[in-house]
């Protein structure tokens, strides 16, 4: 699926919840393999976020942002860092007159000093946020879930499904989701992540083997509900094939 004009409104739709069902799966089956892909899906994202910000967007648009784009925490954070960088700069031009009075250079310079501005304000931020995720991503405990494939559906299925209590005495939720013994010779795997309240994307194993791979969930990105783990087997040739089943826990 190249980056053309009519793939970027489809992942624009994406984003905003309002593909239907087949084209919607379509994308997240392309996603799956193609990094180029991808790519495109992370910077029609931030492109959105921008008219977000500065009231581009339809009032169709805005009510689909807010009740579907913000579910991901990680697109929470990126509006925030947006809005922190947009409200400096802002800051930065209000400021800018003051100081014609006391300097000869960058009165004459406008452009200059916005840069500055904007680098200085970048530094700032994405340190406080390189920080936040960077203590986010390691959480110092964890509480451990070991997964095993279940084959049935959520109704009628009778395997017992793990549960845990929220909220969680540790930092983050480390989940080792074991193998089936007749899984696919893959290079690597995607995990899709589902819940009962609407939520839905990929989340990266952090360790893989022959035998099980590890995902892990920091504590407050965590909510009550019923969780779905969907794995895919990624070929070396690119090619992605679900594994069958899921793995199921709950939240409570």
């Amino acid at each position: 699926m190249t980056p053309t004009p009519e793939v970027q409104e489809k992942l624009r739709r994406y984003l905003l919840g309002s593909l239907g069902d087949d084209d919607r799966e379509l994308v997240e089956r392309e996603l799956l393999t193609s990094d180029e892909l991808f790519e495109e899906l992370l910077i029609v994202e931030d492109e959105i976020t921008d008219e977000y910000l500065a009231g581009e967007l339809s009032h169709e648009d805005r009510s689909l942002f807010d009740q579907y784009f913000l579910n991901p925490p990680e697109r929470q954070e990126k509006l925030r860092f947006a809005r922190a960088l947009n409200r400096g700069v802002k800051a930065a031009d209000d400021k800018q007159p003051a100081r014609k009075s006391s300097s000869s250079f960058w009165p004459n310079n406008p452009f200059l000093f916005r840069a500055a501005a904007i680098a200085a304000i970048v530094v700032i931020v994405a340190g406080v946020l390189w920080i936040t995720f960077r203590n986010r991503s390691t959480p110092a405990t964890f509480a451990v879930l070991r997964l095993t494939v279940s084959q049935g559906t959520r109704s009628g299925d009778v395997t017992e499904v793990p549960t845990l209590n929220l909220p969680l005495r540790e930092d983050g939720l480390r989940i080792v989701i074991a193998l089936p013994s007749q899984s696919l010779p893959a290079t690597r795997y995607r995990v899709q992540m589902e819940t009962d309240y609407g939520d839905k994307r990929f989340v990266e194993p952090v360790t893989q083997d022959n035998q099980s791979l590890t995902v892990m969930l920091p504590s407050g990105e965590l909510r009550r509900g019923q969780y779905s783990l969907i794995l895919f087997a990624v070929m070396s040739d690119g090619a992605s094939q679900r594994i069958s089943g899921s793995y199921r826990f709950n939240l409570q």
